[in-house]
């Protein structure tokens, strides 16, 4: 089970920033959902089913940390997405809203919601070149 969760926040994190590139081209995005159905209607079935909301709960976590991966300069930070119970009656008003959507719409909401500009750090400063002293000219040759 670990394993799988770990895959799916990897191939999240992996598609968005895969994807973040085609958004600005306005080219097809594919995203890669590792359940049967991310449909609210299928979002709404599980309500009861913990575990299988915490896989989802696990995808858009690592679906938002790719999309920090591709998007430096407008990160969401660490510590502000709702998790858990907060993040199921997210998703819960999300879909109630939002009834022909997906749990992929309500993780770009999330990400539109709590995403900030930040200025993205500098890269470092090259080392000054050192000029090569100058060789002394060649000895006359008599």
């Amino acid at each position: 089970m670990r394993k799988f969760l770990m895959r799916a926040a990897l191939t999240a994190a992996l598609t968005a920033a895969i994807t973040a590139p085609a958004l600005a081209a306005e080219q097809q995005i594919n995203i890669f959902f590792p359940f049967d159905n991310a449909s609210c209607a299928t979002w709404g079935k599980y309500a009861n089913n913990r575990a299988i909301r915490q896989q989802y709960e696990f995808w858009i976590l690592g679906f938002v940390s790719g999309y920090n991966y591709a998007n430096p300069a407008r990160q969401v930070p660490t510590g502000t997405l709702p998790v858990g119970d907060q993040l199921y009656a997210y998703l819960d008003a999300y879909c109630h809203d939002n009834p022909n959507s997906s749990v992929i719409g309500g993780a770009f909401r999330l990400i539109e919601q709590f995403r900030e500009t930040t200025v993205a750090p500098k890269p470092p400063a090259a080392p000054a070149k050192k000029e090569a002293p100058k060789a002394a000219p060649p000895a006359a040759v008599k």
